[in-house]
């Protein structure tokens, strides 16, 4: 496994760029992944990991539905992106931090990057099985 880090903006667009390419070339998968990030506090612990006692500060999907309006969290949090092709040890991953005021501009690069690497993807071909069935059973037939 090789393991690029944590890159700056530019150089994780690089990465992009050529990870897709032989990702093409390879007719190998390739995943992106982002998330926010939040940094652990070992002594003081994170209000956004205390759901029990904290539920304003929680991110899940239950807490969300919650109208409490003390204590909402005004931090801004940056932006967690990652991406790897390969399997195993052949596996090749980088990963990038976007802080909220950089995120437009680097989400417009991304996407370009994300959208050109992508021009070596099929149709997925549907099973005619089904296609037929649904004709019979339309007619009336079994």
């Amino acid at each position: 496994m090789k393991n690029a880090g944590c890159l700056t903006s530019d150089e994780f667009l690089v990465k992009v760029a050529e990870y897709f390419k032989l990702a093409n070339e390879k007719k190998i998968a390739v995943r992106l992944t982002m998330k926010r990030l939040v940094e652990h506090d070992p002594v003081q612990g994170n209000l956004e990991l205390d759901a029990t006692s904290k539920p304003n500060f929680d991110i899940s999907k239950k807490s969300q539905d919650l109208k409490i309006e003390d204590q909402v969290s005004q931090k801004e949090y940056p932006l967690l992106i990652r991406i790897s092709y390969g399997s195993h040890a052949n596996k090749n991953k980088c990963s990038t931090i976007v802080k909220a005021e950089n995120l437009d501009k680097f989400w417009q690069d991304y996407t370009s990057e994300v959208k050109g690497g992508m021009y070596g993807l099929l149709k997925k071909k549907k099973k005619k099985t089904k296609n037929v069935a649904l004709k019979n059973k339309k007619k009336g037939k079994k």
